[in-house]
């Protein structure tokens, strides 16, 4: 199986336990898991890139990765 959570598991190493549970058991959780890693390997994309958007892209991307984490951070505490 491929890991589906290691972006999130980097942001919140003390809850892996919680987080592989979530992907196992809640559909939701996993497509939260799924856009979170592609959110952070595009900001990462756009961090180190120099087109004219770049700067956009990033703070877009930031963004959208603080609001996600805002989201799973609800799934822990509810667990």
């Amino acid at each position: 199986m491929e890991n589906r959570s290691h972006y999130i598991q980097e942001r919140f190493p003390d809850k892996k336990h919680q987080i592989n549970r979530l992907i196992a058991e809640n559909s939701e959780f996993l497509a939260l898991s799924e856009d979170y890693d592609i959110c952070v390997t595009a900001l990462r994309y756009w961090a180190g890139s120099t087109a004219p958007e770049a700067e956009t892209r990033v703070i877009e991307y930031h963004t959208l990765i603080k609001e996600l984490e805002g989201e799973i951070s609800l799934y822990f505490n509810c667990i």
